[in-house]
């Protein structure tokens, strides 16, 4: 072949490449069923019988069900089929609208669900009734009660004959063969009202949370319907202190509650749910301090109410939120600290002492949560403690077991990638989640694989090659790590041909993590927009800014009392290093992100006006006092203690500095950073008179749903992005 006739080969081969790219439209991709399916999620163990219950759609949509594999039979059975359940008296007051339910998004189906101790039966709250079901299908599932006042947080007690549920504030209990309804608790309005609660293991008492008195609530407008709507919903703002809480021990058959001695910080504090010691006689509580510099660990005995130390923990900035459990015998506390500069595992006598450090190492050994699932803290079963560990890198999470003195480590997990692992109760089965670059996350038990959710269109989208990266960071020098997402044609190494656009992901939550060697990463729609864009010519930039999880504690901790401050200058310095590539455009570049990527957009927008010729925030804070509590708190104390530290760390402190093309994206019901932070922003802007775009989604919350809000969002956000950088 001659050579003019290889050149037109080669383009006509590149061009079919670009065709086949664009023949992908963001309808193709975001309309439900996804071509990368769901991934099966909430994963438990009964304690005997080895049933795995899980929650799943198999077809690749929204709504999820219940599945229960038996481990010993290597039997999988899906449970429930209730996409399709309607009853008027559970209507929605949207679902009553006659133009809000023209906008209703997909049900996400089951969510709160418990399996009996000998993993024969389940129970489960949907749409605020009760269910139960038996895990070999049987039969179909049977509706124990149709109520207008919702039961939420079902439990089967010890002995699997009865029922107990949240109803009206209380307490109830049903046995499930006579149909006797006995209301255990009668906790009065006044005093307070229960959020969590615990069935002791020999079924004798409940271990019950209240939260005395009221809490702020804040108006949530729905613009969508006949009229407008604002139901309150409870949300504290930055300053606000916790609510007051009590642990109550609550006879199951009736009588006088006692009250758990919570100590010198009393009740005003950041609780974790009450865990009881298998043998029944003891209830261990993390209290966090309203400081959030200060954690303790007690240990109350189940008779009395009295409390003991275990353990307590002091952090200058603030602590990190520590996982812990009982030991088998109920004679040790085992908790995840990072008082060694790393996540490690320790263990502690239940009464009290010095705690003993089990794993060691530049690594962490604490769960990571991601968009679908929270992740599976560590268990203790048997003689070993099972774990999830950075040991073999940053961008990877493998499982470990280890025994309590520190010895016989060993890895379980072998394939590169990603996983997520929860250990049957004898420690016989091991189930975990597991995804590679390449596939996302499936359910696999003992190493074969469960579920294959992934549909066959999967497998022919061109998705981008991945490369990883670090880098110094501009501020001092601290490596960062990054990922790449490749458009079609383009090779990091060659610098003989074009300079290519760039668009910089940043991952939501600050405290999270994005550059990992698992398909969809930290989150799954977020990822695919990600390739798209790629595939559409922009190189992409993932970077695990300052704050992100799985670096140790300097680097969870160093943005405090400045948010936007190292974070930000890590993501700059990404700049740097593609200038040492000498193949990108660097006067082509965008930056996007959701919540707390909204917000590091803005900040970058707006304090390196310079740096990113487009931006896309969605779903930002602008001013953090009137975000949450919590987390204002921890990061930049209260703002009465240091109104500086808030000024410098919101954009609309910045938001006259704007040069470059910024787009505001919002749902205007979200419930997470509510719609006033775009509007404040939108006000300064317009006041500043700068000229900008936005897009508000009247029917959307924090995270979109609906697949038209995701197929809008990105085109307009891609759209942007070819405005201004092609």
């Amino acid at each position: 072949m001659c050579f003019i006739g290889m050149r037109l080969l080669i383009v006509a081969l590149g061009f079919l490449g670009i065709c086949r790219a664009e023949e992908w439209s963001l309808e193709r991709l975001y309309r439900r069923p996804y071509i990368w399916g769901t991934p099966p999620q909430s994963l438990a163990w009964s304690e005997e019988g080895h049933t795995l219950a899980f929650l799943w759609n198999a077809e690749g949509g929204r709504f999820l069900d219940l599945y229960a594999y038996q481990a010993d039979s290597r039997r999988l059975v899906r449970l429930t089929d209730l996409e399709a359940f309607e009853d008027e008296l559970l209507a929605s007051p949207a679902e009553k609208d006659e133009r809000r339910r023209q906008y209703l998004e997909p049900r996400e189906g089951i969510r709160d669900f418990r399996l009996s101790r000998n993993g024969k039966s389940i129970v489960f709250a949907y749409r605020g009734d009760l269910f139960t079901v038996p895990t070999d299908a049987s039969s179909p599932p049977f509706r124990l009660t149709r109520t207008r006042d919702p039961e939420t947080a079902p439990q089967f007690s010890p002995d699997g004959a009865e029922v107990a549920a949240l109803r009206g504030g209380q307490i109830v209990t049903q046995h499930l063969g006579n149909g006797r309804l006995w209301q255990v608790t009668d906790v009065e309005e006044s005093f307070g009202s229960i959020t969590a609660y615990r069935w002791s293991p020999d079924g004798a008492h409940f271990a019950i949370v209240v939260r005395k008195g009221k809490i702020r609530q804040m108006p949530l407008p729905n613009y969508s319907g006949r009229f407008v709507t604002a139901e309150p919903f409870p949300r504290s703002v930055a300053g606000d202190e916790p609510p007051e809480l009590a642990v109550l021990l609550v006879p199951a058959r009736g009588g006088r509650p006692v009250e758990v001695d919570l100590g010198d910080w009393g009740g005003k504090v950041y609780l974790s749910e009450p865990l009881w010691s298998k043998d029944s006689r003891r209830l261990a509580l993390r209290l966090i301090h309203p400081s959030m510099k200060r954690l303790r660990i007690l240990v109350a005995d189940a008779a009395s109410g009295r409390a003991v130390k275990a353990y307590e923990e002091e952090d200058p900035r603030w602590i990190y939120v520590s996982e812990f459990g009982w030991s088998p015998d109920s004679r040790e506390i085992f908790f995840v600290s990072e008082r060694d500069g790393w996540a490690h595992l320790y263990r502690v006598p239940a009464s009290g002492g010095e705690p003993f450090q089990i794993t060691r190492g530049r690594f962490e050994c604490r769960p990571e949560r991601f968009s679908f699932d929270d992740g599976y803290k560590p268990q203790w079963v048997g003689e070993y403690l099972y774990y999830t560990s950075t040991e073999d890198g940053t961008a990877e999470r493998h499982i470990y077991r280890i025994r309590p003195d520190g010895s016989g480590k060993e890895k379980l997990s072998r394939q590169e990638g990603v996983y997520n692992a929860r250990v049957s109760e004898d420690g016989k089965h091991v189930a975990w989640q597991f995804a590679s670059i390449e596939e996302p996350a499936d359910l696999f038990v003992d190493g074969v694989r469960i579920t294959r959710r992934t549909r066959p269109e999967f497998a022919r989208y061109p998705w981008p090659r991945t490369r990883f990266v670090s880098f110094p960071s501009r501020a001092d020098g601290k490596p960062v790590a990054a990922r790449l997402l490749l458009p079609p044609g383009y090779e990091p190494a060659d610098r003989s041909g074009k300079k290519w656009p760039a668009v910089f992901y940043i991952h939501g939550a600050g405290y999270a993590t994005s550059v990992l060697k698992q398909w969809g990463s930290y989150q799954e729609l977020r990822h695919v927009f990600n390739c798209y864009l790629a595939n559409r010519g922009y190189l992409i930039v993932d970077v695990d800014y300052r704050g992100s999880s799985g670096y140790g504690r300097d680097w969870r901790s160093e943005v405090y009392l400045h948010l936007g401050g190292l974070d930000l200058e890590d993501l700059l310095s990404a700049i740097d290093f593609l200038r040492t590539l000498g193949n990108v455009d660097i006067g082509r570049l965008g930056v996007w992100g959701v919540s707390y990527g909204g917000f590091l957009t803005n900040m970058a927008m707006f304090l390196a006006p310079d740096a990113f010729r487009a931006g896309s925030s969605w779903a930002s804070v602008n001013d953090w006092e009137n975000y949450s509590a919590g987390y204002t708190h921890q990061r930049l104390n209260r703002p009465r203690d240091n109104p500086e530290a808030y000024r410098r760390s919101s954009p609309i402190t910045y938001a006259g500095r704007l040069k470059n093309h910024l787009l505001v994206v919002h749902g205007m019901v979200d419930s997470n950073v509510l719609f006033q932070d775009a509007v404040q922003l939108t006000e300064k802007l317009i006041q500043e008179g700068k000229d900008f775009g936005h897009i508000f989604y009247p029917q959307e919350d924090h995270g979109f749903v609906r697949d038209e809000t995701w197929i809008d969002a990105c085109r307009r956000t891609a759209a942007w992005f070819d405005r201004y950088l092609k």
